[in-house]
């Protein structure tokens, strides 16, 4: 939704930028970025108003001009849910001793840094709650550091001076709508096709009360940040209105007609009519 509003050399995106180079947290390294964006040039460098994809907190520091981040956060359970099925995809998926290992077992061994309040640990932006990359993605990474509570304190501190927003994810369109208020984007902008739908995945409800319990008890900081942001955005979110309300119709509207019709188009005239129609010039 965001990238749209930019023009291509405007963008720097990790994902695309050549082979990803995976560090701590299983994000792309600060010291990735910071080479990536000196192959720019001072030039280049000065042209770039958007970076987007797996990038770590600081990142902000490579510029010398004032940047801001968004975000999106997760509740707990329903990243945990994600990560583990969207890993299950693939081919490399989670395994021990050979074995693909199920979710329950998954969860019950509470190895894995991503049950370990890890929104929080990323956030945080504290190296001590660094840990190795994978050597797969699906990979299991056991924290050498745990989270505490004057972690969490160091995240809500970031969001408060660094970020422009951070919403619930469940609100990610009007993150979206409130963006294109605040920088006076037209609304085609925002126009997108929803992509990385994990196939057959359980809802949080569906899930153990058993493995909710234990989920819940390796991510009460994560569950605490969840809330206080959800409390934060949804103040925010009152600011904008009535306009809000106004422009969540409206895109809800066109958005589901064009996502209709571009189902039934071919790819290559998909992709050229979104860039014609929604993409900055």
């Amino acid at each position: 939704m965001v990238k749209h509003a930019f023009r291509k050399e405007q963008i720097f995106e990790s994902i695309n930028e050549g082979e990803e180079v995976y560090g701590g947290l299983g994000l792309v390294t600060f010291e990735c970025c910071r080479e990536r964006l000196s192959a720019r040039g001072s030039d280049g460098m000065g042209r770039i108003r958007y970076l987007s994809g797996h990038l770590p907190f600081g990142v902000h520091t490579l510029f010398e001009r004032p940047a801001k981040y968004i975000t999106v956060i997760r509740h707990p359970i329903e990243r945990v849910i994600s990560i583990f099925h969207f890993n299950s995809q693939f081919e490399n998926r989670y395994a021990r001793d050979g074995r693909v290992i199920s979710f329950e077992e998954f969860v019950e061994s509470r190895r894995d840094i991503n049950l370990h309040d890890y929104q929080v640990r990323l956030l945080s932006g504290a190296p001590e709650l660094d840990a190795s990359a994978p050597l797969l993605p699906s990979d299991e990474v056991v924290p050498s550091a745990a989270v505490e509570k004057r972690h969490l304190e160091r995240a809500k501190r970031n969001i408060e001076e660094h970020f422009l927003a951070a919403s619930p994810v469940e609100q990610l369109t009007d993150l979206g709508l409130i963006l294109r208020i605040v920088y006076g984007w037209p609304m085609r902008h925002l126009f997108n096709e929803y992509k990385n739908r994990t196939k057959a995945r359980p809802r949080r409800k569906e899930i153990a009360p058993h493995l909710r319990r234990i989920i819940e008890d390796c991510n009460r900081h994560d569950m605490e940040l969840y809330e206080w942001a959800a409390e934060r955005f949804a103040l925010q979110r009152e600011s904008f209105e009535p306009n809000l309300s106004r422009d969540r119709r409206l895109f809800g509207a066109i958005n589901r007609a064009l996502t209709a019709t571009g189902r039934i188009l071919p790819v290559d005239l998909r992709k050229r009519m979104a860039e014609l129609l929604f993409y900055a010039r």
